[in-house]
């Protein structure tokens, strides 16, 4: 019976461990649109100082780090893995074929498990960021 109740335990424990890594984003946008060649991607940081660099990266038009985005190609829920230690995230909309997306969100705070919902009015124009003291 201890036998079982330790396999049982340890079972438990990979299986809180293994889901950890993943959250929802339920994109309820009409982003990607295919006939406007548009996109839609997660950017993901570990850092504060990673998340002004990307910021810096979008306010002086520099290319992205392309290792910390992650395309997404529909709408609906979507079951995303998170990055290792990976903290924060952003979504990032090229609405016409761009080089530099002209939408965002504000960086979130990553939690395990949690369903995020994305709706239009929360995207924003990139060109705000210059003045936002970002």
């Amino acid at each position: 019976m201890k036998n079982f109740i330790a396999c049982l335990l340890i079972l438990l424990l990979f299986s809180a461990t293994g889901f950890a890594e993943n959250i929802v984003l339920d994109n309820e946008t009409t982003y990607p649109l295919k006939h406007q060649k548009s996109k839609i991607a997660i950017q993901w940081a570990v850092t504060t100082k990673d998340m002004q660099e990307a910021n810096k990266a979008l306010i002086y038009g520099v290319q992205l780090d392309q290792n910390s985005i992650q395309m997404i190609s529909k709408t609906g829920e979507l079951t995303l893995s998170v990055p290792k230690n990976a903290g924060h995230f952003r979504v990032l909309v090229w609405s016409k074929d761009t080089q530099n997306p002209d939408l965002l969100t504000n960086w979130v705070d990553v939690t395990p498990g949690k369903i995020y919902k994305l709706k239009k009015d929360q995207l924003v124009p990139t060109v705000l960021m210059s003045g936002a003291g970002c």
